[in-house]
């Protein structure tokens, strides 16, 4: 990060960080305590959220046909486009939002070969079995499907779940986990974040608090989280709507 851009961080930080610096009185250089503590939820947009919908954006013509999505029908709904079915997967039996009620590491209720797209946005973290997970991801696709998933790096645990998150993935590691399942070639991963962005998320900071330019940087060492596009390999005869891209 060039010495012009670290120094707009720290003005950014210092504006919003240092009224609660000076709450802790004089003696105190930091804060003990975020501005938030749900991500900035409370004081506006979350950070990630700028670059979870940008990624979703550039591939919004993988949601298309029968299209799968953890939790809710966030993207489908809103980029999705010839969406012929919309199904929701959750492992909580009370969302209302979930038809599909499974784990998806042992969803072997599942139909194999059911969906062009399975968006699957900050959720592996959650799940022990890595392996068990990204096989029936690859499984429940349809061949040419398409997995759009996203994982967080640097990221405070959930208030209401820490308990249940198990892991923090690199680039490297996201792909390679990906790659076992898709195969060589068939994952595209990037990541995104920088110093200033992975700062004023753990601070709490919300996204219209944050100065747009200075989300712009991509770090190799400051990774906020990881996107990753994957898609399942077509049968050697024949082909689908998948061979267009």
């Amino acid at each position: 990060m060039s010495k012009a851009i670290t120094r707009r961080v720290k003005r950014q930080l210092k504006r919003v960080v240092q009224p609660a610096v000076r709450r802790l009185g004089p003696a105190s250089e930091l804060p003990t305590e975020p501005l938030s503590t749900r991500w900035g939820t409370d004081r506006g947009t979350p950070i990630d959220q700028h670059y979870l919908r940008r990624f979703m954006e550039r591939h919004r013509a993988d949601i298309t046909g029968a299209v799968l999505e953890i939790k809710d029908r966030r993207y489908t709904a809103s980029l999705g486009r010839d969406v012929a079915r919309a199904d929701v997967l959750d492992i909580d039996a009370s969302n209302s939002k979930a038809n599909i009620i499974a784990d998806l590491a042992a969803a072997d209720g599942v139909p194999p070969d059911s969906y062009d797209c399975f968006v699957l946005t900050e959720t592996l973290q959650y799940i022990y079995d890595l392996e068990a997970a990204i096989s029936h991801a690859h499984r429940i696709l349809k061949p040419g499907g398409v997995l759009l998933a996203t994982v967080p790096c640097v990221s405070p645990l959930d208030q209401e779940l820490r308990e249940a998150e198990c892991w923090r993935l690199t680039r490297n590691s996201f792909a390679r986990l990906l790659g076992d399942a898709f195969g060589d070639g068939a994952v595209e991963v990037e990541t995104y974040g920088n110093y200033a962005s992975c700062t004023a998320w753990l601070t709490g900071m919300a996204l219209e608090e944050f100065d747009a330019d200075l989300l712009e940087e991509v770090s190799e060492v400051y990774v906020q989280g990881i996107c990753a596009r994957a898609r399942k390999a077509l049968p050697e005869t024949g082909g689908s709507r998948a061979d267009e891209r």
